[in-house]
């Protein structure tokens, strides 16, 4: 079995960490801050392949979770939160409508989608309907660890990787702040770092920070028992009752300070859709740092150049979504 390294904390990286350490490989996941302390923990948990426009990875992956969480809740004790269901995407311009109807949604008129879900626009003039589901970000991040553990992975939090060993044309392990480690092979996780541990030995790195910001509102009744998108913004009801709406998508650097605008944008959103959230109570307002590539597809495979790295990051706003199907793809490099 091989020595394996993962460097990044973050859903990807634990939902790795999980596969190889099923499969009896030594692996030890390093993070600098805690588990889930960027773009991860502070996820929404929709699992929308078809209303996000997704492609066949993102299908494959969603088909996988019934499955990995299966396993998980069962190891390690923990409920993700997990429900299937469906999303609606509701048509409230003409452009909307034709371009819904065009899609492979299941196409409804406005008498249905209302009788739906009665609190959306009254404006609204059909939606289109499509098979996905939710989670609970957190809990499915300490599922993960958890059950790594349980199987064998070593995870140290707190653990400053400054940089990638190489010798000989192969990457051989990280240096940490206590100290260098060495394995056969290193996957690198880091998000938006990603390209600055890569960069020194000869790995360039397309992948940016994208800010994401996201707020949650508690409205004075249930007004929403699905999933709601619309243009790349959503509605996701919760089961203590608040609706979370997200979430914006901002190349400004590394600023995951939540802003005014952003926070405005995603109200107009949330009141055109459903009108009556303007009477709700703004609970909380936050905003992460997404690791994004110039064509939206992350970038997941052998690293061009030096041996014995792996890269798995890129994942922009489908993480959580993307998280069973990456591990498997690395499982299959790792095997190879």
């Amino acid at each position: 079995m091989a020595r394996i390294l993962v460097v990044g904390g973050g859903v990807i990286g634990c939902a790795i960490a999980e596969r190889l350490s099923r499969e009896r490989h030594q692996v030890t996941l390093l993070e600098r801050d805690h588990l889930g302390a960027h773009a991860s923990g502070a996820a929404a948990g929709l699992l929308a392949p078809y209303s996000e426009g997704g492609q066949d990875m993102e299908v494959t992956s969603l088909s996988l979770f019934p499955e990995l969480v299966a396993h998980i809740e069962s190891a390690s004790g923990v409920e993700v939160e997990f429900r299937a269901g469906q999303t609606i995407a509701p048509a409230l311009t003409g452009a909307d409508e034709r371009r819904l109807r065009r899609s492979n949604g299941e196409w409804v008129g406005s008498a249905a989608a209302l009788a739906m879900e009665p609190a959306l626009n009254r404006a609204v003039r059909g939606a289109a309907l499509y098979p996905e589901a939710q989670l609970s970000p957190p809990r499915f991040l300490r599922a993960l660890a958890r059950t790594a553990v349980l199987q064998g992975a070593v995870i140290r939090e707190g653990a400053l990787v400054g940089a990638l060993i190489s010798r000989a044309n192969r990457v051989t392990g990280v240096r940490t702040s206590e100290g260098d480690l060495r394995a056969d092979l290193t996957v690198l996780a880091a998000g938006p770092w990603s390209p600055s541990l890569a960069s020194p030995v000869g790995v360039a790195l397309d992948v940016r920070p994208s800010r994401g910001q996201l707020l949650t509102l508690l409205p004075s009744r249930r007004l929403l028992t699905r999933l709601l998108t619309w243009h790349g913004s959503y509605l996701m009801p919760k089961p203590d009752g608040t609706v979370v709406a997200g979430s914006t998508e901002e190349e400004v650097g590394f600023d995951a300070r939540v802003t005014a605008g952003g926070m405005n944008a995603l109200l107009e959103f949330a009141l055109r859709a459903l009108p009556e959230l303007a009477t709700s109570i703004v609970e909380r307002s936050w905003a992460a740092l997404r690791p994004a590539t110039p064509d939206g597809r992350p970038l997941i495979g052998l690293a061009a150049g030096p041996e014995g790295l792996i890269v798995a990051t890129g994942h922009n706003r489908n993480g959580i979504l993307l998280a069973p199907v990456t591990a498997e793809m690395v499982l299959k490099l790792v095997s190879s």
